[in-house]
């Protein structure tokens, strides 16, 4: 397999798994080729792809492979997937390629289907102060129309790293929320709880989906917090 893609844990869990596969192949500094998206730009296009694809033709200067990695690769851009899947399904010989992203569904299943998936750790622990952060940041945003939304979401999250941050650290309390449920026969309250629960994780994810495929985070929010506002997250984080 020259094709890896490491997903789950912490960015940093992520980087060191990088730096760790790097170490083993024996790759040194200079023959890893690394591209993430810019800030300015927030995604990776076929111009940036078909330069790696050239540069992982070459052969590597004193180490056994030239390694890619693309940190972030859900924010290439449909386009810039689809150009990947040649090198992808035909790596040169001495190449490797390593994609890294927070979570596989946000990428296509061709791609995904073409890498050794690296599962990381999906439960890192969540701080009593995170959780009061988050219910803090929906409890503001509660009940505010979409204009207002707009602003104030602004005004939390200055940077697309911090949105992501923020989406990843709710879902992951959520999916915490739902496998501690008892197993046992739940009553009308707690089938509704579920159920809420439920529908908060669907929303996280689709505004995962829209950020990586590059809706303006504006309308995400807009959408994400006018959806959960129906429901009662104060109750979902707290517990």
């Amino acid at each position: 397999m020259h094709a890896y893609c490491i997903t789950g844990g912490t960015n940093e869990d992520r980087m060191n798994k990088e730096k760790s596969l790097c170490q083993e192949w024996k790759v040194q500094p200079f023959d890893i080729l690394r591209i993430h998206a810019p800030e300015e730009k927030q995604s990776v296009g076929i111009a940036e792809i078909r330069m790696l694809t050239h540069n992982l033709s070459l052969s590597p200067r004193q180490s056994p492979f030239v390694v890619g990695i693309i940190d972030q690769s859900e924010c290439l851009t449909p386009e810039a997937q689809n150009a990947l899947l040649k090198t992808l399904e035909e790596p040169p010989p001495r190449a490797r390629i390593i994609l890294e992203t927070h979570h596989t569904s946000l990428l296509l299943p061709t791609v995904i289907s073409r890498c050794h998936i690296i599962q990381l750790s999906n439960q890192p622990s969540v701080s009593q102060d995170d959780k009061e952060k988050i219910r803090h940041t929906i409890q503001s945003l509660s009940g505010k129309k979409p204009g207002e939304l707009c602003h104030a979401v602004d005004q939390l999250f200055t940077h697309k790293e911090e949105k992501i941050g923020f989406l990843n650290t709710f879902l992951h309390i959520l999916h915490t929320q739902l496998t501690h449920v008892p197993k046992k026969e739940k009553n009308r309250e707690e089938i509704k709880d579920i159920h809420e629960i439920s529908c908060n994780i669907r929303a996280v994810i689709k505004a995962q989906k829209q950020l990586s495929a590059h809706v303006h985070s504006a309308l995400v929010f807009d959408a994400f917090f006018l959806t959960i506002t129906l429901y009662k997250p104060q109750s979902l984080v707290y517990n």
